[in-house]
C-alpha cells in the first residue's frame, strides 16, 4: 500500500511538471518575437589616396602656390634692397657720418628681411592649413551624403594603409597604438566613388 501511494504522488510529479513545461511552451510561442536586427553596412576609404585624387584639393594646393609666389617676389625685393645697402657701405669712408647712416639703414632693413621672411613661411603656412581643413570638412560632408544614398550606417577611414615611418621603435610603436585596423577587405573600400562624387560636383559647382 505504501509503495503504490508513493507511486501515485511520483505520477502527479511528473504530471505537474509537464503542466509547467507546456505553459512554458504556450508562453514562448504566444510572446511576439523581437525583430532580428539587420547588419551595420560598413565602408572604408583611403584618406590620403582621397585627398591626392581631388580637383577642389588640386585647385587650393595651386591658390597656395600663387600665394607663395607672390610672398617669394616681395621677400626678394627686401633682399635686393639690403645686398644694394651692403654694397653701398663700401663707398663710405670708414667712421664717417655717412658710413653710420648707411649702417643703420642697413640693420633697418635687414630687420624689415626678417620680418618680411617670418611673414611669408606664417602666411603660407596658414593657406596649406586652411586648403587642408577645408578640404576635410568638404570630405566628412560628401561622405555623410554618399552614405545616405548608398545606404552605409559607418564610413571609416581604413588607416591599415598608410606606411610607418621606421626611423625609431617608440615611433614605429606610437604608430602602431594608434592605429584602428589590422585589416580591411578591397571590397568594402569606396575610395573611387567617394573621389568621383565629390569631383562631379566640383566641377558642376565651376559650371562644368
Amino acid at each position: 500500500m505504501q509503495h503504490t501511494n508513493s507511486r501515485f504522488r511520483f505520477l502527479r510529479i511528473e504530471t505537474a511538471l509537464a503542466l509547467v513545461f507546456v505553459a512554458v511552451l504556450a508562453g514562448t510561442a504566444l510572446r511576439p518575437q523581437a525583430p532580428v536586427a539587420e547588419p551595420s553596412r560598413i565602408a572604408t576609404i583611403d584618406l590620403e589616396k582621397t585627398f591626392n585624387s581631388l580637383q577642389r584639393y588640386a585647385d587650393a594646393q595651386a591658390a597656395v602656390k600663387a600665394v607663395a609666389d607672390e610672398v617669394e617676389r616681395q621677400v626678394k625685393d627686401v633682399e635686393s634692397n639690403v645686398r644694394e645697402l651692403e654694397s653701398e657701405l663700401d663707398s663710405y669712408k670708414a667712421g664717417s657720418e655717412a658710413q653710420l647712416a648707411a649702417i643703420a639703414k642697413l640693420q633697418t632693413a635687414v630687420g624689415e628681411l626678417r620680418a618680411m621672411q617670418k611673414f611669408a613661411a606664417d602666411k603660407v603656412e596658414r593657406e596649406r592649413a586652411k586648403a587642408l581643413r577645408e578640404t576635410y570638412l568638404a570630405i566628412k560632408d560628401a561622405a555623410r551624403r554618399l552614405s545616405e544614398r548608398e545606404g552605409f550606417d559607418y564610413l571609416v577611414l581604413d588607416d591599415s594603409l598608410p606606411e610607418m615611418d621606421p626611423s625609431s621603435a617608440a615611433k614605429t610603436m606610437q604608430q602602431i597604438s594608434a592605429r584602428k585596423f589590422l585589416f580591411a577587405s578591397t571590397k568594402a573600400d569606396v575610395t573611387d566613388r567617394l573621389v568621383g562624387f565629390m569631383n562631379d560636383e566640383w566641377k558642376a559647382g565651376k559650371g562644368g
